[in-house]
């Protein structure tokens, strides 16, 4: 008899794939521009838009910002409508003979220094962090532990990104990304900017672990060494303390903004970490970045890994108690 995860392999490997590309070149504006080839068959379908998003605590999926939805099947548009009752979630009919539904969208992001987590401000002229909950839609119902995405993202000219994910190839400015479990996607959120920069943590031995960085100016990028010292012992101190690591790498997504919503975020091979653009050039404000980046950190053992069984819901649809 086969193990329970190797059948949820062989269940996601037969599994068709929801493709997505995401264009960042117009993040400066604050636009996020979408487009998802879903699988489908014919008949009533409908497709939900994230609502209760990990760690956030709440039905939080950032709804107000999704903006220019439109469905097509083999090259004519759908109509669609949305659900009566749930605001979250959008009816369409598929018609005889097709296999997925071509959504475009937009995610037209807060103003700047707009606060609520996630779906706060998230991008300056010169960065942006692009949470995947934003710019999706999935078949309601489907079980995003199996559900596998090809997700893409083109860059603004000139800017480098940082992501848990691996990387599958690279064709200019557009990152292609392994394909991924809709749960794994949505947890690995990307980092981009005009001014990154990535420092290697930690003893050799082991996983990887990383500190990429993204700020409105060269200068506020710069690890002074003290603390680079102490980021290296975090690594090896949870390493003492928890005894095992479980994920494939860690990635600290660091963001260095006056302009973008300020808080940190857990996840299972990253965290969403986001101060003033001086909180590494100021000695006073240093060791709160260090005590952020050990919090998230320490919540990819106690909140990811181990997640009380009412946070652990079936998918982003179900409401989170605890």
């Amino acid at each position: 008899m086969l193990a329970p995860t190797a059948l949820l392999l062989l269940a996601a490997a037969a599994s068709p794939a929801i493709g997505l590309t995401v264009d960042l070149r117009e993040a400066p504006r604050r636009r996020f521009h979408a487009t998802l080839s879903i699988p489908a068959s014919a008949g009533p379908a409908t497709l939900v838009y994230p609502k209760w998003i990990p760690g956030e605590h709440g039905p939080t999926g950032p709804l107000a910002d999704l903006a220019g939805l439109r469905i097509t099947a083999n090259g004519a548009p759908l109509a669609w409508v949305r659900d009566s009752e749930d605001l979250f979630a959008f009816k369409v009919v598929v018609p005889a003979g097709a296999t997925r539904l071509e959504v475009a969208l937009d995610a037209i992001e807060p103003a700047p220094s707009t606060g609520g987590f996630s779906g706060g401000a998230s991008e300056t002229p010169r960065l942006a962090l692009l949470s995947w909950n934003h710019v999706l839609l999935y078949p309601k119902g489907a079980d995003p532990h199996t559900l596998q995405v090809s997700a893409a993202v083109t860059l603004p000219d000139g800017w480098s990104f940082g992501t848990a994910l691996p990387v599958a190839r690279r064709a200019g400015a557009t990152v292609t990304f392994e394909a991924a479990s809709l749960e794994t996607l949505i947890d690995s959120p990307l980092l981009a900017g005009r001014y990154l920069s990535t420092t290697a943590l930690g003893p050799a031995e082991g996983p990887p672990h990383r500190l990429v960085i993204a700020a409105d100016s060269p200068e506020a990028l710069v690890v002074p060494p003290e603390f680079k010292v102490r980021a290296d012992r975090l690594v090896a101190e949870t390493g003492a303390l928890f005894g095992a690591r479980h994920y494939r790498g860690y990635t600290f997504l660091l963001t260095l903004s006056d302009f973008v919503a300020s808080f940190g975020l857990e996840h299972h091979e990253s965290s969403d970490d986001r101060m003033g653009e001086r909180s590494l050039l100021e000695p006073a404000t240093r060791p709160q970045v260090g005590g952020l980046l050990s919090h998230e950190f320490v919540h990819s053992w106690n909140g990811k890994h181990r997640r009380p069984a009412g946070l652990a819901t079936r998918d982003y649809q179900q409401a989170m108690h605890g």
